[in-house]
């Protein structure tokens, strides 16, 4: 028994995706953050980090997105998610933990600075700075999809719907990511075309753009 609890458009969504791709049964589980369920008793029994997402299996806890693409991909290598080469998969880790450690911290410094700081003045200094260095990681990612069709070269695998979520979350922060990412672009609406994606979509109700 799998149960993955996701927000709608949350990070969550990369595991969402890749699950519904590996073809296993799964029960999605909606945590809705707008509306605070993450505070709430029963999330937190779950998961007493209060965040998403959360993956249970067989009743064990798993959470952190590294930890749960990795499994993920690594645990049905057969499904082809993960690469089969020693380097590769560390490439894979590599590209994901920096995701995960430096981009989405970054996101995290605009849409939440209070996390940062508790004075009115320095979350505009906060917000500020980090979406400095927020678009210095994205020309990052641009740089790195220049002629590839996945993060990882021929093979989709785990990377690439968790860099679809930090491209959504680019049209968040009203970024031009067209224009300004046309590689990541290619990238995103490739993934996006995928049915598996376009199911969590519907799923999740969400867009690429929003």
């Amino acid at each position: 028994m799998i149960k993955l609890y996701y927000s709608p458009g949350a990070c969550s969504l990369a595991p969402h995706i890749v699950l519904e791709e590996l073809g296993i049964a799964f029960e999605p589980v909606l945590v809705s953050l707008k509306d605070g369920e993450q505070l709430k008793a029963d999330f937190l029994r779950v998961n007493p980090k209060a965040r998403v997402p959360a993956l249970v299996v067989d009743g064990k806890l798993l959470t952190e997105n590294v930890a749960i693409l990795t499994y993920l991909g690594g645990g049905y290598l057969s499904r082809g998610l993960w690469p089969k080469e020693t380097w590769k998969q560390a490439e894979a880790l590599s590209l994901i933990s920096w995701l995960a450690s430096s981009v989405h911290i970054t996101f995290a410094g605009i849409a939440r600075p209070e996390r940062y700081t508790a004075d009115a003045a320095a979350k505009e200094t906060v917000k500020a700075q980090s979406l400095i260095t927020l678009l210095k990681y994205f020309a990052e990612i641009e740089k790195m999809l220049a002629g590839k069709t996945f993060a990882m070269g021929g093979q989709y695998t785990v990377c690439d719907p968790y860099l679809l979520v930090f491209y959504r979350w680019g049209y968040r922060l009203s970024l031009d990511m067209k224009t300004q990412f046309p590689n990541w672009t290619k990238h995103a609406l490739r993934v996006a075309s995928r049915p598996t994606v376009k199911r969590v979509f519907e799923v999740e109700g969400i867009k690429i753009d929003g």
